[in-house]
């Protein structure tokens, strides 16, 4: 974890264990000699202070990934084919941060050179959102075309899902 991270951990402890600003002092004193502030601590020293407010009752929590996102919405087909995607080994990395960096590629070109920096954010524009599911699924299309045995180049993205776990089925 690096130290901005590690920081931000240490502050939401210190909210959700309830500890006024004498506590939360002295406990970083206790844990690194004469610091009573994160700003003077080191990486390996932040990451005792955490463990610290571990043995307290902390526990660290991701985020929830899309909160408010409608199942058959534009936003969550986008969210699944990427994770399709990346079960079949068509990207690399099938987190939100992957996906954010590709829709902020893929709509800086539709938005005038500022991209969209959030998934969630194509809730506001549904147009959008739906261009941007388009360029996913003709993505996703040609990748699993690439591998597939030579077909008809006109098949609709539904059918050459289809076929290509059919495929898959056959050879595992």
């Amino acid at each position: 974890m690096n130290r901005a991270t590690l920081i931000k951990l240490i502050h939401v402890a210190r909210r959700e264990l309830q500890l006024d600003e004498e506590t939360y002092r002295a406990v970083l004193m206790k844990v690194c000699a004469d610091k009573t502030s994160c700003r003077e601590m080191t990486v390996p020293e932040l990451v005792r202070v955490l463990h610290a407010f571990q043995q307290k009752g902390f526990t660290v929590r991701s985020k929830p990934v899309l909160r408010g996102v409608k199942p058959a919405s534009p936003v969550a087909k986008i969210l699944a084919i990427w994770q399709t995607m990346h079960l079949q080994g068509f990207v690399q990395s099938g987190d939100e941060a992957a996906l954010n960096a590709w829709i902020t590629r893929t709509t800086a070109k539709e938005n005038g050179g500022l991209g969209v920096a959030q998934l969630a954010w194509l809730n506001q524009d549904n147009a959008l959102a739906v261009k941007v599911l388009e360029s996913l699924k003709r993505w996703h299309r040609r990748c699993m075309l690439a591998t597939l045995p030579p077909g008809t180049p006109t098949e609709s993205y539904p059918r050459v899902c289809q076929r290509y776990e059919a495929e898959t089925r056959v050879s595992s």
